[in-house]
């Protein structure tokens, strides 16, 4: 890499002013039954974006409130409309899951669209042009129909060898099965257990192929992002977040081993003072509180700070804008505790400051080489985004399964 300036990006956002933002907006959500919420929306982002900026520059947020307020509605009418034919005609409602679990692909692209269109830096605008097709084959596809497939012919070549079925009966096998008969009870284990494992083992390659498709068909104006991610980064990191959670976990399983070990005159000593018996169990329930927070924590992150380090170092803009990440594991893991118990000791009021701290640091780490060149990119004039499958995707809890 050519020795080229880099800046940081910068957050100067303050948790007293998005307090200020963030308590109005809610006592207006509520007032006007959720209906303010669009507004809510558009100021927050407006304020977290403004104050984001990249060597002087900073982020602006476009969303038209009326938009959002729109596609929110469509989304929480067609919520409601599920959860009334839920309670009338339960099976009626898992035709609509079905339908719903069509659409995904498209809530998702749809989704990314807009909140790309929606981001501008320097009056240049950010787009994604990925194709819906690939959207229905990392979000679709890949992730639930192959291994259904997959787990399907192994179940018939069971069913086959095991218990005689007729192989040119193949096209009628699903509906057999789901007959429910007791002579098919090995066959519907097979095909759903099966789902479930190859779902579980690919689940680090469906997330680099979500990640791929997102940077690789993201444009900043005509510039173009792409990175070269690979998979087997991902599954590495995806096992030591595995064996981090079993370190933590080692802690009370050696305490136990502990307890077991000197055992005797421990439970003697409970059985004549019932006073001890109520403290200890009381510690014994906080470490075991303390030990499960901080396996979610840890955890969580040494897996965004290993992917988010990893992604932003393979990733680049044009071929010579570089983007650089350096989260530190234990630094991410205290504002993550720390900010939990502030939610817990204030009642959520200390909301606005958790956000503030995290979204600090997470600008803090992130530096720009060659930054520069952002302002030689030119605005591509595109047609403006619908917000419906982002709404859709909020009411119905949809997620990208990318963030950064």
């Amino acid at each position: 890499m050519p020795d080229y300036k880099t800046v940081e990006v910068i957050f100067k956002g303050k948790g007293s002013e998005y307090f200020k933002i963030w308590i109005v907006n809610l006592f207006l959500s509520i007032i006007t039954f959720g209906i303010y919420s669009a507004w809510a929306k558009v100021r927050t982002k407006r304020y977290l974006y403004g104050n984001t900026s990249i060597d002087g520059a900073s982020f602006e947020y476009h969303a038209s409130p009326i938009a959002i307020l729109k596609g929110r509605l469509i989304a929480f009418a067609l919520l409601v409309i599920y959860s009334v034919l839920s309670d009338l005609y339960p099976l009626f409602s898992i035709l609509l899951i079905a339908l719903l679990t069509i659409v995904i692909p498209w809530i998702v692209w749809r989704s990314l669209k807009f909140n790309a269109r929606m981001t501008s830096l320097r009056n240049v605008h950010f787009s994604f042009k990925g194709l819906l097709k690939k959207s229905y084959l990392y979000y679709l596809i890949v992730p639930f129909i192959l291994p259904l497939l997959i787990s399907l012919l192994i179940s018939f070549a069971y069913s086959v060898i095991f218990n005689g079925f007729a192989i040119e009966r193949f096209y009628f096998y699903p509906v057999d099965i789901f007959s429910f008969e007791d002579k098919y009870f090995n066959e519907l284990f097979i095909l759903f257990a099966g789902s479930v494992s190859i779902y579980i083992l690919i689940i680090p390659y469906i997330h680099k192929l979500k990640i791929f498709y997102y940077l690789n068909n993201s444009y900043f104006g005509q510039g173009k992002f792409s990175s070269d991610i690979l998979a087997s980064k991902f599954y590495l990191i995806d096992i030591l977040t595995f064996l981090v959670i079993l370190s933590v976990l080692l802690f009370p399983a050696l305490i136990l081993y502990g307890s077991a070990f000197y055992g005797s005159a421990f439970y003697n000593l409970l059985d004549r003072n019932d006073n001890i018996g109520i403290v200890v169990a009381l510690l014994v329930s906080i470490i075991i509180y303390l030990v499960m927070l901080t396996t979610v924590f840890l955890s969580t992150a040494f897996f965004n700070a290993k992917v988010r380090n990893y992604v932003y170092s393979k990733t680049k803009l044009n071929g010579d804008i570089f983007i650089n990440s350096n989260l530190h594991i234990w630094r991410l893991f205290w504002i993550y505790l720390s900010n939990f118990f502030l939610m817990i000791f204030t009642f959520g009021l200390a909301y606005p400051w958790t956000i503030i701290r995290k979204t600090t640091y997470m600008a803090e780490t992130v530096s720009i080489s060659n930054a520069a060149a952002l302002s030689l990119f030119l605005s591509q004039q595109e047609q403006k985004q619908s917000a419906l499958g982002e709404e859709i995707g909020e009411a119905f809890d949809v997620g990208s399964g990318i963030d950064f």
